[in-house]
């Protein structure tokens, strides 16, 4: 949150990015008073700021504790941050259900806001706070029986924050003594005290503590806070109370119990149990915790394998997986590498095929959101895949019959060793023009070729596993300088080749090949043919190349085919 009437909002993007970015915002709510502690000064008197002597001892509580607004600023209520037994820096945040079903918007708590060490920083006077906001949450979990609701914060508190998470205890054990921290109406931070047990009670149709306060007590605004037992673990949180019976004698205040809140409604979305104890330990407690010490679920990882292997099988392992976390692992492309088991480490099998595959592990479990990290394999000869030619002097195409300098690009990958031949009538010269040379061994070269055609190369890539496969390219003649149009393309069923006009040019065969020189289709045609349609439906998707021939002369084109 932000005082004042305006808010500049400033996003870096690249420049290549900018006309795709889009802002929306999906809540925003204008106070007409100050926010950070929408109350101050509006509680009763007889309330104890958190700083004083009678919140000596409870600094780690305190800094659980936060104070919530709804969503259209209109609401607030209190709650704290609350451990799980997978020690994990996971934001849960416990509050009262009554706040879901009545904080405007009702039953959404996306826009909820949560303020964080909003205390005065001194006993006496009382004076305001700002605190650390984190903005939106997700709901998790709630249920009516024992009036909690428990959200997770969208944002994650970092290690040097200061702020803890509280410790809880399920035992249906009513303590001697204790405390409540929470803001009643909105106001700085606030700590009640209690020092006989309290007793169990049907509350507006929930089963709470009763507690009576013999020191400070809680106000609306104090909905959610927590309930503390004198061994600093919450056994509650904040229902209702009594107002007019406050800062008189024997003010009582109903609190949800946490031992029911447990099991809840028996489902994942009625019941903290699911949340907070994922790994269904049985624990019976935790202690609050400084988020330094908590394990950040957002997992640090890597892949620790070879980079390439020629046969077999090689072994890869992730690290950084913690303690009950699991491992499942997926292949790119099985048929050249399957990885398998699941589990740490795995095992990728070379296939039939060969090529770079990218092996990715799914790091989940319990108590950790899924962490996703992937590692690319080298299996067998080079990958060709990313093979392409550039013309260092301009547009990757051949002004002229005269010879053209082009280079070999093979993006995330080497070029060397390296052949490129010519597959068809053309002269390939690896240092200038001249020669006739039909293979080179390197990556720039020189291509002439006769009149009337395109330039039609094959290149191959080698490591310490061997040769690749040939991959054709096509360097086309420039623009104007071929005979025919051929569209749509990329195309999907059906493609027209039609002459151009003034080149006098006609079609008598048409034929498709794929990357490796493989003849696809063919079709023939009359020979004064101008314009002609191919059926290409039961082509696949991906490049090929078009060779049309007018009798005497035959040229190359690029098609691609999109299903």
């Amino acid at each position: 949150m932000y005082q004042g009437p305006w808010l500049t909002i400033e996003i870096k993007t690249p420049l290549s990015t900018l006309k795709q970015l889009i802002l929306h915002a999906n809540n925003i709510a204008y106070g007409y008073k100050k926010v950070y502690v929408a109350g101050f000064g509006q509680s009763a008197p007889c309330e104890i700021n958190v700083l004083c002597p009678l919140g000596n001892g409870w600094q780690n509580e305190r800094n659980s504790v936060a104070l919530g607004i709804s969503g259209d600023g209109t609401v607030t209520f209190s709650g704290s941050l609350i451990m799980n037994t997978c020690n994990t820096n996971r934001p849960f945040f416990l509050t009262a259900n009554h706040v879901y079903e009545e904080a405007t918007p009702v039953r959404n708590v996306t826009g909820w806001r949560f303020t964080f060490q909003a205390w005065s920083p001194t006993c006496t006077p009382s004076q305001n706070s700002d605190g650390v906001t984190y903005n939106g949450s997700t709901l998790r979990a709630n249920y009516s029986g024992s009036d909690f609701c428990l959200v997770e914060l969208n944002s994650t508190p970092p290690a040097n924050s200061g702020i803890n998470y509280s410790g809880w205890s399920r035992a249906n054990i009513a303590p001697p003594s204790g405390v409540s921290i929470s803001h009643p109406r909105g106001d700085v931070m606030k700590i009640a005290s209690f020092n006989q047990p309290p007793t169990q009670q049907t509350f507006l149709g929930s089963n709470d503590w009763n507690v009576i306060w013999a020191n400070g007590t809680v106000e609306p605004g104090s909905s959610g806070g927590p309930l503390y037992n004198n061994d600093h673990r919450i056994i509650g949180q904040v229902h209702g109370g009594n107002p007019s019976t406050i800062c008189n004698a024997n003010d009582n205040a109903f609190f949800g119990r946490f031992d029911l809140s447990w099991a809840g409604g028996g489902t994942n979305s009625t019941r903290l149990s699911n949340w907070l104890d994922p790994n269904n330990t049985g624990a019976m407690t935790t202690n609050t915790t400084n988020v330094s010490a908590l394990i950040n679920p957002n997992l640090s990882l890597s892949i620790t394998g070879n980079s390439s292997f020629c046969s077999g099988a090689s072994n890869y392992t992730v690290n950084g997986v913690p303690a009950g976390a699991n491992v499942t692992w997926t292949s790119s492309n099985a048929y050249i590498g399957a990885v398998s088991p699941n589990g740490n480490p795995a095992t990728v099998t070379k296939g039939g095929g060969y090529g770079n595959v990218t092996i990715t592990a799914t790091v989940g479990g319990s108590c950790f959101t899924n962490n996703i990290v992937s590692k690319t394999i080298a299996i067998g000869p080079p990958d060709t895949t990313n093979i392409t030619f550039a013309q260092p002097a301009g547009q990757p195409c051949l002004p002229s019959n005269s010879p053209t300098r082009f280079v070999i690009l093979n993006s995330g990958g080497t070029t060397t060793p390296i052949e490129v031949a010519s597959a068809a009538s053309n002269t390939i010269v690896a240092a200038s023009p001249g020669g006739g040379n039909t293979t080179v061994t390197v990556p720039n070269f020189w291509v002439s070729l006769s009149s009337g055609s395109s330039a039609y190369i094959k290149v191959r890539l080698q490591n310490s596993c061997g040769w690749s496969d040939w991959k054709y390219l096509t360097i086309p003649p420039c623009s104007g300088s071929f005979s025919f149009a051929v569209y749509p393309n990329p195309a999907t069923n059906t493609i027209t080749i039609q002459q151009k006009e003034k080149t006098g040019a006609t079609i008598n065969e048409v034929s498709i090949f794929d990357q490796l020189g493989n003849l696809k289709k063919r079709s023939k045609y009359s020979a004064s043919t101008k314009q002609a349609q191919m059926n290409i439906a039961n082509l696949m998707t991906g490049v090929y190349f078009i060779e049309i021939s007018s009798g005497q002369n035959k040229e190359r084109q690029q098609l691609i085919i999109q299903k």
